[in-house]
């Protein structure tokens, strides 16, 4: 259910980011990308468990995130290649730092995991 309203709710704020730059495109390609990252978020939340798809989560939903920061930090651009170059570092780093964050939360769900474990196997 987490899942749903995460993707609902970031769909339609990509929806009206969308429609602000680009009208009637903008804001179904804003929906789509919204929606995208929205099921990422909420597949991150929702798990339960320490699996290692929280790591191509964390990647594949901050590689969607990233182009979107890029794009409005980055400095006027001169050309269409240089736009597309930017969005493409963007979602490689944000890919990255990604990457790293679903490591971390893994190594920690793990951790936990196994010390409450250990806890149960010790009181018995």
């Amino acid at each position: 259910m987490r899942r749903l309203f995460w993707t609902a709710g970031v769909g339609f704020t990509g929806f009206l980011i969308g429609g602000i730059g680009w009208l009637y495109t903008g804001s179904f390609v804003g929906l789509i990308w919204g929606a995208s990252i929205g099921w990422g978020f909420g597949s991150i939340f929702s798990q339960t468990h320490a699996s290692k798809r929280v790591i191509a989560y964390w990647a594949g939903t901050l590689a969607l995130v990233g182009p979107f920061f890029s794009l409005i930090i980055g400095a006027p651009y001169t050309s269409l290649f240089h736009e597309a170059a930017v969005a493409a570092i963007g979602a490689l780093v944000g890919m990255l730092m990604g990457f790293l964050v679903g490591a971390l939360q893994f190594w920690v769900a793990r951790r936990r995991h196994h010390s409450s474990d250990s806890e149960t196997a010790v009181g018995t």
